[in-house]
């Protein structure tokens, strides 16, 4: 992929609209809230990050590639990086967005970047959405999503330690039920989080994949339970596979700036982000 490629790609952008009925947000809840609390109500406030849930890509089953993802989903990565996923991400809540309201997102690509690892080529693609309702802007989200070859065996990345943590871990049951649910939420067939056989067999990896969203979406609930009340901003980044077969827990270290935390499986970190609080950042 050429220079001039990267070119006529960046600042691309395309406009769709959703929303999240009190039905969908009722079956959010029944998947990763807690138990039934009676606190979703039209025209309340959508809990944060639930907006991902709000665009499900039309995308016809034939226009669907073996892993389950679009063929055709804009940008066209070079032929030998065949695996997709959501790298990292970071948002600004400006306002809330209400649970029934029609949502306008506005997305742009705004780069493309090509780099080389001991795992191989990869390219990097930012998008930035705006989030509106009518003139108003909710959410400004910038989203990171990584293309990279397929492997012959499976190679992760090194395993980072966990810090000691300043509040109580949060144990996570992760079962195949949830990540069906989630899958179907998202309206994302990629089959590495619900066809054990071709995870294995295919991507190579040793069992299903807890969806890097999943995981931010745990630990921005556990940010606002500890603080009772949602982060301004928040940021997230995937750092090693969360497999479905083990346990996972929630922990939070305090920083100068908010919270600093992390999805943990068997002792080590899977996911980081950070939150941080608008009385914070003054």
């Amino acid at each position: 992929m050429g220079n001039s490629d990267i070119a006529a790609w960046i600042g691309t952008t395309n406009t769709t609209s959703g929303k999240i009925d009190l039905i969908t947000a009722e079956l959010i809840n029944s998947t990763i809230g807690k138990e039934s609390d009676g606190q979703l109500k039209e025209h309340g406030a959508l809990p944060a990050l639930w907006h991902w849930f709000a665009f499900p890509s039309p995308t016809h089953l034939s226009q669907l590639g073996e892993d389950g993802h679009p063929k055709h989903v804009g940008y066209i990565p070079p032929k030998n990086l065949t695996r997709r996923m959501w790298a990292s991400g970071s948002l600004n809540f400006h306002s809330d967005l209400k649970i029934g309201e029609e949502i306008i997102k506005e997305t742009t690509l705004v780069d493309i970047k090509e780099k080389k690892s001991q795992s191989g080529e990869m390219v990097f693609i930012t998008y930035e959405h705006k989030l509106k309702t009518f003139n108003n802007l909710a959410i400004t989200e910038t989203q990171n999503i990584v293309y990279l070859e397929a492997s012959e065996s499976f190679n992760p990345p090194k395993k980072r330690e966990l810090p000691q943590p300043d509040y109580p871990k949060e144990k996570i049951s992760i079962s195949n039920p949830l990540l069906f649910r989630f899958s179907a939420l998202t309206y994302n067939a990629h089959r590495i989080h619900y066809d054990l056989k071709y995870a294995q067999e295919v991507e190579k990896y040793p069992h299903l994949i807890v969806h890097g969203p999943l995981q931010a979406l745990f630990l921005m609930q556990y940010a606002t339970s500890l603080k009772n009340s949602a982060p301004s901003k928040f940021s997230f980044r995937g750092v090693h596979p969360a497999f479905a077969n083990n346990s996972m827990e929630l922990v939070a270290k305090a920083n100068k700036s908010g919270l600093s935390l992390y999805t943990a499986s068997d002792d080590h970190q899977c996911m980081e982000a950070t939150a941080l609080w608008e009385e914070d950042s003054d």
